[in-house]
């Protein structure tokens, strides 16, 4: 191709962009109206207002409208928190006393299966990961601990603890 043609292509090309309107390079400036709200304009805080024949006759603003009514409302009376009531611990999941029979070799499904959800995990999203169950009625004193590598059991840890 001629330089000619390249250069009536990059022009046909570049000829809207040229003639775009340049609204989008305005600033926007956040300021305090005379009551204290905050006003969005597009001159610089505190310059001279623009000339009113620029303007149409139509009511304009950019303050919120004013509020009709004003609602109180009080805060909450909440008892002390002695006095609050403590929320029953949700109904667990499996067999806590099958807890004693976790063998290593076990896949995490079979564990979950069988003694339900651990209530603490560590190394979630890693290689190998930990899982921890607390004493329970059916396992009492007892923590219970399950150390997996690769989705599989490679170390199971009992605890026991006194009161």
């Amino acid at each position: 191709m001629s330089v000619a043609i390249t250069l009536a292509i990059a022009l046909a090309l570049l000829a809207p962009f040229a003639a775009a309107p340049t609204d989008a390079f305005a600033a926007v400036h956040k300021c305090a109206s005379e009551r204290g709200a905050v006003v969005y304009q597009d001159r610089p805080c505190g310059a001279p207002p623009i000339d009113g024949s620029v303007l149409s006759d139509a009511p304009l603003s950019v303050l919120p409208a004013p509020s009709r009514r004003t609602i109180e409302r009080e805060a909450p009376v909440r008892p002390p928190k002695a006095e609050r009531a403590r929320k029953p611990d949700p109904p667990r999941l499996g067999d806590p006393a099958a807890r004693r029979h976790l063998r290593i070799g076990m896949s995490e499904g079979e564990v979950l299966a069988r003694v339900g959800p651990p209530d603490f995990t560590t190394g979630k999203g890693r290689r190998s990961t930990r899982w921890t169950w607390m004493p329970a009625p059916a396992d009492p004193d007892t923590v219970t601990a399950v150390l997996f590598d690769t989705g599989r059991v490679v170390e199971v840890e009992r605890t026991v603890v006194k009161r």
